[in-house]
């Protein structure tokens, strides 16, 4: 395909699916780099494709003289100055719907994995200590627990409902009006700090929400309360995060993202009981990954002219 003096280029600075380098490839010259050299890779690009660790801000714009578009692989995109773009006339899309589910498992598996423990038989037990297991209590009851969820859009309202199927009662707040259909309870902050037994964070990274999670916010929570992170890492303060466990201001946690990636030697999360940690994994299921490799085809869409199906808000 032809534009106007040369073939489109794009630059995909972090992986994609071989089905959508080939989708790709019918359209445009594929120009592969990494999430550092895409600045030297940009300045006769059409299109830009990352997922999360490239920058792309002013000194990569600068510097992008064709530049029509830049696709996230993802939902997020606070490693995209989606104001810078636009103002250079560069259209951003991204795949908000690629990893809800997802996220949503992971979130459920979190809450179950904090509140019930099992001991597997992986082969034969002789009969005391089959009994001596079974005689093994541990952990609550779901249902009449209070989930709280602090951003309540596609992945945390969806967490909701699933926490409701449990028999748990749910509190949320969002800085939206939003509309559920199933009882939960809006709250101010405050309230759903206080209130909850278990608090999910389901946010973008802004302004607003960094830090959000802090030793003032954490002070506000129920004693032994539990909190889950499968948002980003920075909306935690993990020093604070982990005082608060230390303490039992927070009897358990279950960290996914974090501040910065990888986490250094000296993370205050190491080593902590009652802590569980992972490696940005929340929305790494096969499925999710290649749905979210879909950005090509409103990558695509907006080099032929096309109106996206997903432009950045």
């Amino acid at each position: 395909m032809e534009n106007t003096e040369t073939t489109l280029k794009v630059v995909v600075s972090e992986p994609l699916s071989d089905r959508a380098l080939e989708y790709l490839a019918g359209h445009a010259e594929i120009v592969l780099t990494d999430a550092a050299g895409a600045i030297d890779r940009i300045s006769d690009a059409d299109g830009l494709i990352v997922r999360t660790y490239t920058r792309v801000n002013d000194e990569l714009l600068a510097r992008a003289e064709r530049l029509k578009v830049v696709g996230r692989a993802g939902v997020a995109l606070e490693n995209v100055d989606v104001s810078a773009a636009r103002r250079r006339g560069v259209e951003v899309v991204h795949t908000p719907a690629a990893n809800t589910l997802a996220v949503v498992d992971y979130t459920i598996a979190a809450v179950i994995g904090m509140n019930r423990r099992f001991w597997p038989m992986s082969g034969f037990v002789e009969g005391e200590g089959f009994h001596r297991m079974r005689k093994q209590a541990y952990g609550r009851f779901l249902s009449g627990m209070t989930l709280g969820i602090v951003g309540c859009g596609r992945i945390g309202s969806r967490v909701g409902a699933a926490g409701r199927a449990l028999g748990m009662i749910v509190l949320y707040n969002d800085i939206r009006p939003i509309e559920l259909d199933y009882d939960a309870g809006e709250v101010d902050k405050p309230t759903l700090y206080r209130e909850s037994d278990i608090v999910t964070i389901h946010v973008p990274l802004d302004e607003s929400t960094r830090h959000l999670i802090d030793a003032e916010s954490l002070a506000g929570f129920k004693d032994g309360a539990q909190f889950i992170n499968a948002a980003r890492g920075a909306c935690v303060n993990y020093c604070d995060l982990a005082d608060a466990v230390r303490s039992g201001k927070i009897s358990a946690a279950t960290i996914d993202c974090h501040d910065p990636e990888p986490p250094p030697a000296d993370y205050p999360l190491f080593g902590l009981q009652g802590v569980t940690l992972t490696p940005h994994i929340a929305a790494r299921v096969p499925q999710a990954v290649e749905n979210m490799c879909d950005v090509v085809y409103d990558v695509v869409a907006v080099l032929e002219g096309r109106e996206p199906e997903y432009p950045a808000p």
